[in-house]
């Protein structure tokens, strides 16, 4: 599954979910109160796929839900005023109970979407029904963002409260910024369900226009609330050759902080290292069609203006090319905000794996040298990332709130 942006020629449209595996791909059923509806969702020939039975809960005496979903994390506010778009085929094009939804703004919107309530806390989980026609052929549909709402039954998941009549249920651009999950529900009706589709997007009302300047992927996030950008970080410091620099990683109130002293090596008279870097397997969205990494970050370094911080992904080696057998990855140098947290872009054009072991500075930069230039292939994934102080000494303490892939976008013709 890969979650990507596009803008189409016809008119501009954000992808929120393509089919490439079914990795992104989950199914979920009714697991409150005994419910006995069946389901699997899997991915064939480049199409999602959902197949199950929405079955009577006995407990309640009535339809209970199945659904497959997809997880993301996409700007959608330019589509603000637009329609959901899928291309979809079914072989129960009869079944009432077709309905899709997207989780935005918040975390327990996406939870409302995966246990099927919609609650004070869950808004934001906007749903709306569906139709499929018959045929064998994948047909578009079609759904005004203005038909969803996100207040619905539980129960049902029939809408209780229309946009139309009521505002405060319309998705609005502002919670478009964060959708966070996409599901297709068989839901509130028995019968047998089977649906496929080929992608789903929302597109904007506005013809060609770019609706991507600024958009972000995140990448790593220290709330502990997204599964996507929540991640395991590990502390290393210069243990080779008796480094003696000292360093700590650590999360408080949703940020990541990295302190310690960059201290000489003694061996080789010149400083050493501290870095963090991500140690889970979770993969990275993404970020091939991204123009390069923003960290939200501040420094408190002694002395001040620290210039030894770095930012690396992948574990790419370039020994053979550039004879440094330590230098791992792709390294950039990056100059955080003093005192107070601020954003700062890294274009991958900055990035190099031809970089000095010893020092970290760049020995033969992206922008003179392509073949040390990230690949589009380690761009759609980054394996690791790693912030470094390194190669001058100091007491340091980076404070990290985030980091994006900025200025995300792909052109479809």
């Amino acid at each position: 599954m890969k979650t990507i942006f596009a803008i189409s020629t016809a008119a501009a449209a954000v992808d929120l979910v393509t089919f490439d595996d079914a990795s992104n791909w989950k199914t979920l059923i009714d697991p409150v109160m005994g419910g006995k509806s069946v389901a699997t969702a899997s991915v064939a020939d480049g199409h999602g796929i959902l197949d199950g039975e929405v079955k009577i809960v006995p407990s309640l005496k009535a339809p209970g839900f199945i659904t497959a979903q997809s997880d993301m994390n996409i700007d959608a506010s330019a589509g603000y005023g637009g329609d959901l778009v899928m291309k979809v085929r079914s072989t129960t094009p009869d079944y009432t109970g077709f309905k899709v939804s997207f989780a935005a703004s918040t975390t327990f919107a996406t939870l409302a979407c995966a246990s099927g309530g919609s609650t004070a806390l869950g808004r934001g989980c906007f749903k709306a029904p569906f139709q499929v026609a018959a045929g064998d052929d994948f047909s578009e549909i079609r759904i005004p963002l203005s038909d969803f709402s996100d207040k619905w039954s539980s129960a049902t998941g029939e809408l209780t409260t229309l946009c139309k009549d009521d505002a405060s249920v319309c998705p609005t651009a502002d919670k478009l910024k964060k959708v966070q999950r996409v599901a297709i529900w068989g839901e509130g009706a028995a019968g047998k369900v089977h649906i496929e589709l080929d992608e789903i997007s929302i597109e904007s009302p506005h013809g060609k226009v770019n609706l991507l300047a600024g958009s972000e992927v995140a990448l790593a996030t220290f709330d502990g609330l997204d599964d996507a950008s929540s991640r395991k970080w590990l502390q290393q410091n210069d243990p080779v050759m008796g480094g003696k620099s000292r360093g700590t990683f650590t999360v408080q109130d949703s940020i990541g902080i990295m302190n310690g002293t960059c201290a000489i090596v003694p061996s080789l008279n010149a400083p050493g290292f501290i870095k963090a870097s991500t140690v889970d397997t979770k993969k990275f969205p993404d970020a091939s069609n991204c123009a390069g990494l923003a960290l939200t970050v501040r420094s408190t370094s002694t002395p001040a203006k620290y210039p030894g911080y770095r930012v690396s992904f992948g574990s790419d080696s370039s020994f053979l090319s550039c004879g440094k057998f330590f230098a791992r990855g792709f390294k950039a140098d990056f100059t955080p905000p003093e005192g107070e947290f601020g954003t700062v872009k890294v274009p991958f054009t900055m990035f190099t794996k031809c970089w000095d072991d010893a020092t970290g500075d760049a020995i033969k930069p992206c922008s003179d040298y392509p073949e040390f230039c990230p690949p589009t292939s380690r761009l759609a994934d980054l394996q690791t990332l790693s912030v470094w102080a390194e190669g001058h000494e100091a007491d340091v303490k980076l404070e990290i709130k985030s980091i994006a892939a900025y200025d995300c976008s792909s052109v479809t013709v």
